[in-house]
C-alpha cells in the first residue's frame, strides 16, 4: 500500500506575470484607501485646540536637559506612537492605560505621524485598565532580583522595550534578531506547537479520522495559536511580517503552488504595509523582510539536505552568509560594530533550544535561574567602534542584491562585498580607539 503523502507534490508558481500584475494594482487600490484612512485620523489629532487622548505607556524612562531631569513616555495611539514629557514624580507607568490632555507638536506632518511625534501635555491621569499582557510582564519581574534582566525576558516574550544596558548589549553583539520577536521565533513557537499536538493528533487521526492531511490540520492550529500571540504583541511589525507570510505559506503549501520565491516575499512585504502602513517606517520591520530575502538567496543557491553532518554545516553556513548579508543593511540604521559580534552565529544555533527552554523555566517560576550569568555578560566591557553605511555603499549593495536574485555570480559579488565590509569595520576598529 502506498503511503499517504502528506503534502502536495507540485511546485507551481503563485501567478502567471499578468496576474501579478493585477494582484499589484490590487494592493496599490487598496493602499491609498488605507493611506486616506491614516491621514483622515491624522486630521483629527489635536494640533491646534487641546484634546483628551487615551494610550498605552510602551516605555518610560529618564532624561537630564539644562540640570533638569524629567520623564519620557513613549505611548501606543491607535497603532501609531507618540512621545511625551512630564517633570511630576511618576511612578512606574509601563503596561499602564493612561489618559493624557494636550496637543501635538508643530512637527508633526503626516509622514512623521506614520512614524512618531510628540505630544505636547498639560496634565496626564492613569486609568484603571492595563495592557493585556501586564500581569504576565509582572510575573516574569517577580522571578528576577536585578529587573534589567526581568526586561531581557519581558522583551522577549512580549516585546516590551529593552533595557538601555541590554539594549547597548544587543546592538555591541548583533544580537537584535533575538531579542527583536520576529520570524525566528515564530519558526521556534511553530514547531514546539507541532511535536506538542503531533502525538496527540495522531492517535486522535487512527481511531477516528485516517482520511484527514496532520499538516493541514496541525498547520491551521498553529496559525490560529500564532494569531493569537500576534494579537497579544499588539501586532508587532516584525512579528506580523512573519505570520502574514506564514499565513501565505500555509495557502501556497495546501494548494501546491511555490512557497520559497521573492515574489511572495515582496507581496507579503507590500500586503503588511497595505495593512498598516506605518511598518514602512519601521526599521524592525526592514530588518525583518532583508533577513528572509537573504535567507532566500542562500536557498536559492544551496540546496540543504543531505546526512546530518552535512545539514549541520549548511546550516551554519545559512547563518554566517545571512550574519554577513545583512550587515550592510544593519550599519545603515545602527552604528555598533564589535569583533565579539560573532558570536551570534553560534548563539542563533543554540538559541532553538534556548527560547522553548527559558519560555518553560518562567512558566514554572524559575525564570531566575541564569541572573548570575546574565551579571557576567552585562559585566563585560566590549570594545567596539561605530561605523555608518555611506548612501553610495547601500544603494550599490542593494543593486547587487537583487542582481544575485538572476545570476549566482550576482550572489558571489554579494558576498564579496559583505565579507569586504566585515573587514572594513574590523580594520577601523584596529586602526581606532575603541569607545568605552
Amino acid at each position: 500500500m502506498a503511503q499517504k503523502t502528506k503534502g502536495s507534490p507540485y511546485v507551481i508558481a503563485l501567478f502567471s506575470p499578468r496576474q501579478w500584475v493585477v494582484a499589484y494594482l490590487v494592493l496599490f487600490v487598496l493602499l491609498l484607501g488605507r493611506v486616506g484612512l491614516e491621514y483622515y485620523q491624522y486630521l483629527q489629532l489635536p494640533f491646534a485646540a487641546p484634546k483628551e487622548l487615551e494610550a498605552i505607556v510602551q516605555a518610560q524612562y529618564t532624561k537630564t536637559k539644562n540640570n533638569a531631569t524629567y520623564f519620557v513616555l513613549k505611548l501606543r495611539y491607535n497603532a501609531h506612537t507618540l512621545y511625551t514629557t512630564s517633570k511630576e514624580d511618576l511612578k512606574p507607568l509601563q503596561g499602564r492605560s493612561v489618559r493624557i490632555y494636550g496637543k501635538m507638536g508643530r512637527d508633526c506632518s503626516f509622514v512623521q505621524y506614520l512614524q512618531s511625534c510628540f505630544f505636547l501635555n498639560f496634565s496626564l491621569a492613569t486609568l484603571p485598565n492595563r495592557h493585556n499582557t501586564q500581569p504576565l510582564v509582572d510575573a516574569i519581574y517577580t522571578q528576577h532580583t536585578n529587573p534589567m534582566h526581568a526586561s531581557l525576558f519581558s522583551t522577549l516574550f512580549f516585546a516590551t522595550p529593552l533595557d538601555k544596558s541590554w539594549r547597548e548589549v544587543s546592538n555591541k553583539l548583533g544580537l537584535a534578531h533575538i531579542f527583536a520577536i520576529s520570524g525566528f521565533h515564530l519558526g521556534i513557537i511553530s514547531f514546539v506547537l507541532f511535536a506538542l499536538l503531533a502525538p496527540l493528533y495522531r492517535a486522535v487521526q487512527r481511531r477516528y479520522c485516517s482520511y484527514r492531511n496532520e499538516i493541514y490540520d496541525l498547520g491551521l492550529l498553529v496559525l490560529l495559536a500564532l494569531f493569537g500571540y500576534l494579537f497579544v504583541l499588539d501586532f508587532t511589525p516584525s512579528f506580523l511580517r512573519a505570520f502574514v507570510m506564514a499565513c501565505m505559506g500555509y495557502v501556497l503549501y495546501i494548494s501546491g503552488l511555490q512557497i520559497v520565491s521573492f515574489a511572495m516575499l515582496a507581496f507579503v512585504g507590500v500586503a503588511c504595509v497595505v495593512l498598516f502602513p506605518s511598518v514602512a517606517f519601521n526599521r524592525g520591520f526592514i530588518l525583518s523582510m532583508a533577513g528572509v530575502f537573504y535567507i532566500f538567496l542562500f536557498v536559492r543557491y544551496v540546496h540543504i539536505s543531505g546526512s546530518w553532518l552535512r545539514l549541520g554545516v549548511q546550516i551554519l553556513g545559512l547563518n554566517c552568509a545571512v550574519f554577513l548579508s545583512i550587515m550592510p543593511i544593519v550599519h545603515y540604521f545602527f552604528p555598533y560594530f564589535s569583533l565579539y559580534q560573532c558570536v551570534s552565529i553560534p548563539i542563533s544555533i543554540a538559541f532553538v533550544v534556548i527560547f522553548p527552554l527559558v519560555v518553560s523555566l518562567h512558566s514554572v517560576g524559575l525564570g531566575g535561574v541564569f541572573d548570575r550569568i546574565l551579571d557576567v555578560v552585562l559585566a563585560w566591557q566590549i570594545p567596539y567602534i561605530e561605523v555608518y553605511t555611506p548612501l553610495w555603499f547601500l544603494g550599490l549593495y542593494v543593486g547587487v542584491s537583487a542582481l544575485a536574485m538572476i545570476t549566482r555570480y550576482g550572489y558571489y559579488a554579494l558576498l564579496s562585498l559583505a565579507v569586504g565590509f566585515y573587514g572594513y569595520c574590523a580594520y577601523r576598529l584596529y586602526l581606532g580607539m575603541p569607545f568605552a
